[in-house]
């Protein structure tokens, strides 16, 4: 293990300590690859607005898990007060092993338009009959330069700047002008959708929610070769800023 950030049973005691202080349950998901997945849903969320965080989906981004827990441990009882769905963990097998897939080699976060992964299908059933105002999926990238994220379009003023201005104490923007193929400004892809590209490639998370359940949707990538702390911390900064423009 090369880092307690990788002990999913430590996380879970952690999460376990929130969920009593808070009073939010925190909520069987599936058991799949040898592990119980959790969530928590507040009782201030109502079937719309909101926002849906989660983490964890690529077991080697452990600073999205870290980050997570983290900033609810921060909120002791205002926790439940705020209308969220939390995804913890998506991957703990991944986790566990440091790699990006899951027992099985698939790419969960390439499956949101499959019906045979475990860990989709129950984050399906938790989800139906949610529309969120916002959701966030927190995510790293070995090759990162900075933190950078995608925005799909849709609802304007967009969010991305701010978002970014608000990490930009705890990490640089990345400067990278292209990543993964795709033009980036300024740290941000904000793309339109193709649905039929993604039918050929596989749904991810973030692509699922646009269409089925969010408002406003985005991927927040830190460079996971920059020191855990302050990747945790630029995560963090762009939790609450979501948290700030959706509840005030």
């Amino acid at each position: 293990m090369s880092h307690r950030a990788h002990d999913y049973r430590h996380l879970v005691e952690r999460w376990r300590t929130v969920a009593r202080k808070s009073g939010v349950p925190l909520r069987r998901l599936v058991r799949a690859d040898g592990y119980e997945h959790f969530y928590l849903r507040t009782p201030a969320l109502a079937q719309t607005g909101g926002i849906y965080f989660s983490a964890g989906i690529h077991g080697d981004e452990a600073a999205a898990t870290e980050a997570l827990i983290t900033w609810a441990e921060q909120q002791g009882k205002k926790l439940r007060h705020l209308p969220l769905l939390l995804l913890p963990c998506l991957n703990p097998w991944g986790l566990v092993q440091n790699i990006r897939l899951n027992r099985q080699g698939a790419d969960l976060n390439r499956g949101f338009d499959r019906t045979d992964l475990p860990v989709v299908e129950a984050v399906k059933r938790v989800v139906a009959g949610h529309q969120f105002e916002a959701s966030v999926m927190l995510h790293e990238d070995y090759d990162g330069q900075g933190i950078y994220l995608y925005e799909i379009q849709r609802v304007q003023p967009h969010w991305g700047e701010a978002l970014l201005k608000a990490a930009r104490k705890h990490l640089p923007t990345d400067p990278r002008i292209w990543i993964d193929g795709r033009k980036t400004a300024k740290g941000i892809h904000r793309r339109r959708i193709d649905k039929k590209r993604f039918e050929q490639i596989g749904y991810p998370e973030a692509v699922w929610l646009h269409f089925e359940h969010s408002e406003r949707t985005f991927t927040v990538e830190t460079p996971s070769e920059f020191a855990l702390e302050r990747r945790v911390a630029a995560h963090i900064a762009v939790i609450e800023e979501v948290v700030l423009r959706v509840v005030g």
